[in-house]
């Protein structure tokens, strides 16, 4: 009875809504039309759209390809690297990717002749993405400035400013201060540097000018400076530049050996207009032996400066670096007054210590401000003033 009721009610449906049933074939006709439609679809897109637009887009897809092949090929080369030398495929890293290179290839070679195994991606200059869609429409907010990377990230490090500020603001009304260990001091930011201005081109993909690069920098600074700017540090370190060892290197003096086998280091450093040579002996007895230039026949011991401060700029490096009494100085100084010659010969001493200590006191010195030349000059008379920035008292009558 109830199959009865269940077919009639069937019947019933079908009745009313007649129901279409497709084949296989017809089901295939559709979908390879509605393929035929999309591509007609594309197809008239790209009709639409100007002579610069295709040019654009079919050098992308060439350059595209190009770097996925060659991304192929050293993935296929890190593997065989990696099985002569012992290593594992999958954990390879560039620092041992160069070493092997180093050791399979001569070190003869002149520097442009070595051969360099690292990621396309940084061999090849990178390109911009379409600017704009099949319309015309720009993507970026900032597309008519003419520069939208380098001014977004301008605007964006002012955000930061206005962000940090009003949340330093807020703790301060709380009664609270930020975190010392966190504060982006002098300490933080000793070995990097800010971008220079072929670097923010190539970060950016524009051209930048002198003028845009010093504003730009300013604005890196006064961000640095708010106590609260250790929030936005991946935005800030973004632009700065490791210097490492390389720096160190720079101003590394290779020692010498008298005829005793003794190691010599000889630096010229200068502070205002006084400058100062120092000869630094290893190992040694402690001797110092200070000549002013004008008058070479003359030896004075640090007794030749009277004041205490003065004497001691003299003996710091060698108290950080523990050589006090192991190493023997011979300073010839001229020009400028007591406080000057005994800046450059501090700076002098310390760079020449450089090549005696090991890496962790050169970061010490380097934090002290010891390997920073103090490039401070007395400032010129102003006309119209007493002095650089003193003025003549006012006068009624």
């Amino acid at each position: 009875m109830m199959a009865t009721s269940l077919s009639g009610c069937l019947v019933r449906a079908i009745i009313r809504k007649p129901v279409v049933i497709r084949s296989v074939a017809s089901l295939t006709t559709s979908a390879g039309h509605g393929a035929k439609s999309d591509k007609l679809a594309v197809a008239k897109s790209e009709r639409e759209m100007s002579s610069a637009m295709k040019m654009y887009l079919k050098r992308k897809r060439e350059h595209d390809m190009f770097i996925s092949r060659e991304r192929a090929e050293f993935d296929i080369g890190k593997e065989h690297l990696a099985n002569m030398m012992g290593l594992e495929a999958s954990t390879i890293t560039q620092e041992q990717i160069d070493k092997s290179i180093e050791y399979l290839f001569p070190s003869g070679l002149a520097p442009e002749a070595k051969p360099v195994m690292k990621p396309p991606e940084e061999i090849f200059p990178r390109q911009k993405d379409a600017e704009f869609d099949m319309e015309g429409r720009p993507f970026h907010p900032f597309f008519y400035t003419l520069k939208p990377n380098f001014n977004q990230a301008i605007f964006s490090l002012r955000d930061h400013i206005d962000a940090v500020t009003v949340f330093g603001d807020r703790l301060k009304r709380q009664g609270k201060g930020p975190d010392p260990e966190q504060i982006l001091n002098a300490g933080k930011l000793a070995d990097s540097r800010w971008v220079t201005k072929e670097e923010t081109e190539k970060i950016c993909l524009e051209t930048v000018t002198e003028t845009e690069l010093k504003e730009f920098l300013v604005v890196l600074e006064r961000l640095v400076s708010l106590p609260f700017s250790y929030r936005v540090k991946e935005d800030i370190f973004r632009w700065r530049v490791k210097e490492g060892s390389s720096t160190a290197q720079q101003q590394y003096v290779t020692p010498q050996f008298d005829e005793m086998g003794r190691a010599w280091v000889e630096v010229e450093g200068r502070r205002k207009t006084a400058t100062a040579v120092v000869k630094v002996t290893k190992p040694g007895t402690g001797k110092l032996e200070i000549s002013y230039r004008d008058s070479p026949q003359l030896a004075y011991d640090i007794t030749y400066f009277y004041a205490l401060k003065d004497r001691h700029q003299l003996l710091f490096p060698l108290q950080i670096t523990k050589l006090l009494g192991l190493v023997d100085l011979k300073v010839s100084v001229g020009g400028s007054g007591p406080s000057a010659q005994a800046g450059a010969i501090r700076y002098c001493i310390a760079l020449a210590l450089r090549s005696f200590v090991d890496k962790e006191m050169i970061g010490e010195m380097k934090l002290l401000g010891l390997l920073t030349q103090d490039i401070r000059v007395r400032e010129r008379k102003k006309p119209g003033k007493v002095s650089a920035r003193k003025s003549y008292t006012w006068k009624r009558r």
